[in-house]
């Protein structure tokens, strides 16, 4: 290493939801998979954590059988994890999965309030708040189905985030 050299982190994106067994280890199974196509992006460390998270917990079954049926994504061996300070400090984006968890992590950590988006409004910075909900509602106890429709409503926020995250490096 020469002097002087500083070794660069690679950027870290935390998904982040209330339990972290549906949505944001979702979240973080997609990015994790269509992520690795783009150059740019190939180093970025990502993750996912939960609010109230019970750390360890498995990911939900259904949220298991929606990735692997749509994208032959396997997030099977993902255990649960509640957000700490640390996650929020090395945290260079953070996105949510509703409003109520965005305005809770800027509100704990001010100073992290410009890193700190719904996963929606980040992915689609252009379009209306109040034309389109920035929230992706929790299929947590609700038929497969829903789990399906919500990995699908996640899914195209992540390529949208993809591309944004591509278009500004």
């Amino acid at each position: 290493m020469e002097p002087g050299y500083k070794e660069q982190k690679a950027p870290h994106i935390v998904f982040v939801c209330t339990g972290n067994t549906c949505r944001s280890c979702m979240a973080e199974g997609i990015f994790r998979a269509f992520s690795q196509q783009e150059k740019t992006l190939q180093e970025m460390a990502v993750s996912s954590r939960g609010i109230q998270a019970f750390d360890g917990e498995p990911a939900s079954s259904h949220s298991v059988a929606a990735l692997k049926k749509l994208w032959d994504i396997d997030i099977s061996i993902h255990k649960a994890k509640l957000l700490s300070k640390a996650d929020v400090e090395n945290a260079g984006l953070i996105l949510t999965m509703t409003r109520q968890h965005r305005d809770f992590l800027r509100s704990a950590f001010p100073e992290k309030k410009s890193s700190v988006y719904t996963l929606k409004e980040y992915a689609y910075p252009r379009l209306s708040q109040e034309a389109v909900s920035i929230d992706i509602a929790d299929p947590y106890g609700m038929p497969y189905e829903s789990y399906e429709s919500c990995a699908e409503e996640i899914f195209d926020s992540v390529q949208a985030v993809i591309g944004n995250l591509t278009a500004n490096s």
